[in-house]
C-alpha cells in the first residue's frame, strides 16, 4: 500500500487535548460531573479498583470518539457486567498500546486511507472487530451551489468560479489535516485563485451558516460524521484525483487474543454499527445538550438495534425483551 502524505497521517488530531494515561476516573474528577450511570467519582474509582476484570478503552478527544467510546462503555458494563476504563491517549499511542496489550481497545481506526501506515505497524498483532460507522474528509458546499456548475474540487480552477466562493475556502485550524489535505488539493488541481483561510472548526460553521442564510456560496474544509450535515444540506465536492481518500471505516480494534478472552463483547463490537446520517444527529444532539444525554437518549430510541447489538436477535421486541439502556 502507498505511504500516505505527511497531512493524511495527522487526519483528525485538531483538538490537541489528547494526553496518554489518563483515565476516566481523572477526567470525571477534574470535571467534577458523575458518569454517564450516575456513579460518583469515589465509586467509579472504587469498582474499577477492585473488579477482577477492566476493559481499558482508548479514546481520543474528538467529538465522535467521545461519543462511541461512551456508548461503548455503557453498553459493556450494562450488558456484560465488565467494567470499563476509558484512557485518553493520542491516536498512534492507542494503535501502539492496544498491539502491546497495554490497552484492551480502541474505537477509532480510520481505515484503508487515514491510518493506514499505524495500521500497517500493528495488523498483525491486533483483532479487527469491525465497522462502527463510515467518515469522510474533503470539501464541502451548501446544496443550492448549482451542481452542473461545480461538481468537482476541479471545478474551483475556474477563475469565474473562483470569484463567485469570493476566492477563498474557510478552512478550520491552521495546522490540521484538513488545511494540509486543501493545499494539497489546491496544488494537485491547480487551482491558483483560491486562498485557503485558516479558522477553526467554529469560525468554520458560523461562516457555513452565515453564508447558508444569505444564500452566499461557499466552500468549507469539513467531513462526516459532523452535526452541520444534520442541519443543513450540504455536499462533498468529487475529488477524482483521490487527494482526500474516499469513505472511510471508523473500526473497532482489539488486542490479540480479545475475542477468546471476552467473546460475547467482541460479538457484541462486531455488530455494534451506528448508520453515518444518524452520527451526525447524535453529534447534533451531543451539542445541544450534553454527550451523555445524547447517548442516553440515542440508546432509549433504538431499543431494538440495542437487542441486535447485545444478543444478535433480529425484529420487533417487547418492553421486557428490549435491553434498557
Amino acid at each position: 500500500m502507498a505511504r500516505s502524505p505527511r497531512w493524511r497521517r495527522r487526519v483528525l488530531l485538531m483538538a490537541g487535548l489528547a494526553a496518554a494515561g489518563m483515565s476516566l476516573a481523572s477526567l470525571i474528577q477534574l470535571s467534577g460531573d458523575p458518569d454517564l450511570n450516575g456513579s460518583t467519582i469515589r465509586e467509579r474509582r472504587q469498582r474499577l479498583e477492585s473488579a477482577e476484570q477492566v476493559i481499558r478503552l482508548g479514546w481520543t478527544a474528538w467529538a465522535d470518539a467521545e461519543l462511541v467510546s461512551l456508548m461503548a462503555e455503557q453498553l459493556i458494563e450494562e450488558h456484560f457486567d465488565v467494567p470499563v476504563d476509558r484512557v485518553m491517549a493520542d491516536i498512534g499511542v492507542q494503535f501502539e498500546s492496544v498491539a502491546r496489550g497495554d490497552l484492551d481497545l480502541m474505537l477509532m481506526a480510520w481505515l484503508p486511507v487515514t491510518h493506514q501506515e499505524y495500521w500497517q505497524r500493528v495488523h498483525d498483532r491486533v483483532e479487527d472487530l469491525g465497522t462502527i460507522y463510515t467518515g469522510r474528509l474533503g470539501l464541502v458546499v451548501p446544496e443550492f451551489v448549482p451542481k452542473n456548475q461545480v461538481r468537482s474540487i476541479a471545478d474551483l480552477a475556474d477563475p469565474g468560479i473562483a470569484a463567485r466562493f469570493q476566492n477563498r475556502i474557510q478552512g478550520i485550524d491552521p495546522g490540521s489535516a484538513l488545511n494540509d489535505g486543501t493545499r494539497a488539493a489546491l496544488t494537485a488541481y491547480r487551482i491558483h485563485d483560491m486562498q485557503l483561510v485558516a479558522g477553526n472548526l467554529a469560525v468554520m460553521a458560523a461562516s457555513l451558516r452565515q453564508a447558508i442564510d444569505t444564500r452566499r456560496w461557499i466552500v468549507v474544509t469539513s467531513l462526516i460524521p459532523h452535526w452541520m450535515f444534520a442541519t443543513d444540506r450540504l455536499r462533498f465536492l468529487e475529488d477524482p484525483l483521490g487527494v482526500f481518500g474516499g469513505t472511510e471505516r471508523i473500526h473497532g480494534l482489539g488486542h490479540a487474543g480479545f475475542s477468546q478472552r471476552y467473546p460475547q463483547i467482541a460479538a457484541f463490537l462486531g455488530r455494534f454499527e451506528i448508520p453515518s446520517e444518524e452520527f451526525s444527529e447524535l453529534m447534533l444532539a451531543a451539542r445541544q445538550s450534553s454527550t451523555g444525554e445524547a447517548v442516553r437518549g440515542y440508546l432509549a430510541q433504538h431499543p431494538e438495534r440495542v437487542r441486535y447489538w447485545i444478543t444478535g436477535a433480529i425484529g420487533d421486541c417487547s418492553e421486557a425483551t428490549c435491553p434498557q439502556p
